[in-house]
């Protein structure tokens, strides 16, 4: 009988070209992952460039260019939907005073909404990536963010499985604390979130009191250089609460492990961190060691 082992699940990359980062995934992303001992890569389209829909004038860029790559490499790769929430039409005009408040009337689409179905459903890709410090929203905004999560939630039910939410969460701006993302896990019970960073070094303190309150919010150690600060986290929850990434293509792989050094040195526990956690969530087997 063969030994088994969870598959590693890098839980952070962007593909596409822009100024800042490039990564041509046709071409670089397998031999990335299999030089850095990574089985399976989550995926998701640059920030800087952005677009809901892949343009003639940048095949690299949008969400079309993410399910291209998750098609080239279906057992590899698991593509994530990056969706605006200020492109939904707003509910009430602001604009002017003696219109305030009243019902919006203009024939404007809700293309949030729309996206994030064609992402799922048309698209087939696997959940949805959030950055509230890049588009600046704010990640509990019940106005911008929660529709597009009530249309997570009907999406995730027709599909019957776990879209997960990889949200940007370093508490490097006002909207993106680990107290925000903490309220919105409360708030969509139903949905997991994966909170990258883990609130890194400006959440100190609040990142250990949220952690064992929600069993749908997992702390994502991607990038965290400052883990100390959730050492409390990881005493109260174990494992089971963390994953973590690479940050690629600008972060390096091999500050995984120098993280996990900090607290995690039983090896079944860096095996749950690095993959096994993800794994469980979506119904992702073990694999067999060679």
């Amino acid at each position: 009988m063969g030994k088994y082992r969870w598959p590693v699940i890098d839980t952070n990359f962007k593909i596409g070209v822009n100024i800042k980062s490039t990564c041509v995934a046709e071409e670089d992303l397998i031999p990335w992952m299999d030089e850095n001992g990574i089985d399976i890569q989550m995926v998701f389209q640059v920030d800087e460039g952005f677009a809901h829909r892949t343009p003639e004038w940048n095949p690299y860029i949008g969400n079309d260019y993410v399910a291209k790559i998750q098609d080239m490499f279906p057992e590899r790769v698991i593509g994530l939907a990056t969706v605006n929430p200020w492109n939904d039409a707003p509910k009430t005009w602001n604009y002017p005073p003696e219109e305030a408040g009243r019902p919006f009337t203009l024939p404007v689409e809700d293309e949030s909404a729309r996206e994030l179905e064609r992402c799922i459903m048309e698209l087939g890709l696997k959940g949805l990536r959030m950055n509230p410090a890049a588009h600046n929203y704010e990640m509990n905004n019940k106005t911008v963010v929660y529709p597009m999560l009530d249309k997570l939630s009907e999406l995730q039910e027709r599909k019957g499985k776990i879209l997960p939410v990889v949200v940007h969460g370093a508490g490097d701006s006002g909207n993106t604390t680990a107290l925000q993302v903490a309220e919105v896990a409360k708030d969509f019970p139903g949905l997991v979130f994966i909170m990258i960073h883990s609130g890194f070094i400006w959440c100190y303190g609040t990142t250990g009191e949220i952690a064992p309150a929600y069993d749908n919010l997992l702390l994502d150690l991607t990038g965290n250089l400052g883990p100390y600060s959730v050492i409390e986290a990881y005493r109260q929850c174990g494992a089971r609460k963390f994953t973590i990434g690479t940050d690629g293509p600008l972060g390096i792989a091999g500050l995984k492990s120098k993280i996990l050094d900090v607290f995690a040195d039983d090896e079944e526990d860096r095996e749950l961190i690095l993959g096994g956690n993800i794994a469980k969530l979506l119904g992702i087997e073990k694999i067999e060691v060679e």
